[in-house]
């Protein structure tokens, strides 16, 4: 592992924590300003405001870690580790749409 990838890695997902908090305070804000949610829905979507963020944190320290421990490349997948979450995020959120458009 090159301490320039993994570095320009980290960078990236540091970057990439900052979009998705952006992404789920606005998605999520719009959703429930516009509906009318059960509480669990909405801790839910409040959980993902800081769990996505986290999930780039994680990777980046995860991936610095295994780094230092003389890891192999395939530690780079850990950087995908994000994009799962963001993709279950994007699933529940369009299943609270579905329910919010049948409400109407």
């Amino acid at each position: 592992m090159s301490i320039g990838w993994t570095l320009l890695g980290t960078f990236g997902q540091l970057m990439l924590a900052f979009y998705l908090f952006m992404l789920v305070a606005f998605s999520a804000g719009g959703l429930v300003n516009g509906g009318n949610f059960r509480r669990a829905q909405t801790r839910v979507l409040d959980l993902s405001l800081f769990v996505l963020p986290g999930t780039c944190a994680l990777s980046a320290v995860i991936v610095l870690f295994l780094h230092w421990h003389g890891a192999a490349a395939k530690s780079y997948a850990w950087y995908a580790l994000p994009l799962g979450a963001t993709a279950l995020y994007l699933i529940y959120f369009r299943i609270l749409v579905h329910q919010l458009r049948g409400d109407r």
